[in-house]
């Protein structure tokens, strides 16, 4: 699973109580109901441990890694393939017009056959399983969860609660901005960003993308590190980036990708006709860990997070700085113990914990100037001649 190996996606929810390792129970007493009671096309769902789909040990001594309990939400359902279907019901359906002995069978006979052939292939259909894996934070209250899209965020969130009675709420923009500073995202004042007095003032406010589009430019021209629990951390963009603006003239996203798209002219361009970055990998360090994701400005999504060591360079790559083996009793330099070592998971997750943190974080110091028009219009008089020098309006 994703949480395991490989690079993790997930939406950060907030939760309203503290969890302990022995809330496993309430999840154990909410098994995947077995196989074989499936019927029809109905779903069954329920909780499964972190291994695999079908792994039923739901204790808290397989569950509790370090300061998390990681687990997962299964679904299992009978689905037949859509050219199956196709094929199946239009070989029925002239089986039938045959035996009627008619050019165009009526309508109601058409139905009588579908639903016939749907019953008799969803019965001998074998059942797909679908995961999300979740894992509950418990030092920080949060629950990160693979639930990318709004319909599997209203399968898992309304079981969660029924399972522990908390409902987790979705960290985006808004949720965040009232929980980090007690702030209404409606009630701060509309101002745009570029300086084309073409463009309109925004309908509404989008904290989320005015947030990306301002902390690139912080990263680009003022400071790219910041502290964090008394740690030294640093960010850095990478593309391809995003830009949407729902008022914006002509095309309302833009997408910059290959050669490089930091230092295009299409950059200054997006921002000079009112889009906002939605969209851009971010890069954040703390000491040895470099955790990279792309970031989404709409509802804080982070996708295909990369927190493992980097790879062992090949040995070819490296023959020129090892030591001479002409000299007597010269050796090659050891190797670092954790140079091989694989991160557990709780390692991993307690990387992408620290991602999220110092990404709330930076929002906050965002928000701090947001919520303040006097100092959020001093910000703006820095930022706009940035993005007109960007689109070549004025000099740099």
């Amino acid at each position: 699973m994703g949480f395991e190996s490989g690079s993790m996606t997930f939406h950060a929810f907030y939760l309203s109580r503290a969890f302990t390792p022995s809330d496993m129970e309430r999840f154990a007493a909410h098994p995947l109901p077995l196989i074989n009671t499936l019927t029809g096309d109905q779903p069954l769902h329920g909780w499964a441990g972190p291994l695999h789909a079908m792994d039923g040990d739901l204790t808290e001594e397989h569950c509790w890694r370090a300061d998390w309990l990681w687990f997962a939400h299964v679904t299992a359902q009978k689905k037949v393939p859509p050219s199956l279907m196709r094929a199946m019901l239009l070989a029925e359906l002239e089986v039938e017009r045959k035996a009627r002995g008619v050019e165009i069978l009526p309508r109601a006979a058409k139905i009588d056959v579908k639903e016939r052939v749907t019953e008799e292939l969803i019965r001998d259909a074998q059942p797909s399983f679908g995961s999300m894996e979740c894992a509950i934070d418990l030092r920080n209250d949060r629950l990160l969860a693979s639930a990318m899209n709004d319909a599997s965020m209203q399968t898992l969130c309304p079981f969660f609660r029924e399972t522990t009675g908390c409902m987790p709420v979705l960290c985006c923009p808004e949720s965040a901005a009232y929980r980090l500073r007690g702030l209404d995202a409606n009630s701060v004042e509309l101002m745009n960003l570029t300086p084309n007095e073409a463009i309109g003032i925004p309908p509404e406010v989008t904290l989320g993308t005015e947030f990306l589009t301002w902390l690139f430019y912080r990263w680009e021209k003022e400071d790219a590190t910041f502290t964090l629990n008394d740690d030294r951390c640093q960010l850095m963009f990478e593309g391809p980036l995003m830009f949407t603006g729902d008022k914006a003239p002509g095309c309302h996203e833009t997408v910059l990708r290959n050669g490089t798209p930091l230092d295009t002219p299409e950059f200054g361009i997006a921002l000079w006709n009112g889009k906002k970055l939605r969209r851009a990998k971010l890069t954040i360090t703390r000491n040895d860990w470099i955790i990279s994701a792309t970031v989404d400005g709409n509802d804080f999504a982070f996708r295909s997070l990369k927190c493992d060591p980097p790879k062992k360079a090949k040995e070819s790559d490296a023959v020129s700085e090892m030591p001479s083996m002409n000299a007597p009793g010269a050796m090659p330099a050891p190797e670092g113990e954790d140079s091989k070592r694989k991160l557990s998971a709780d390692e991993r997750l307690d990387r992408a914990a620290f991602y999220v943190d110092a990404f709330l974080y930076l929002y906050g110091e965002f928000l701090k100037l947001r919520e303040d028009s006097v100092a959020w219009r001093g910000e703006l008089a820095k930022i706009r001649p940035w993005i007109a020098a960007r689109s070549g309006q004025t000099e740099a």
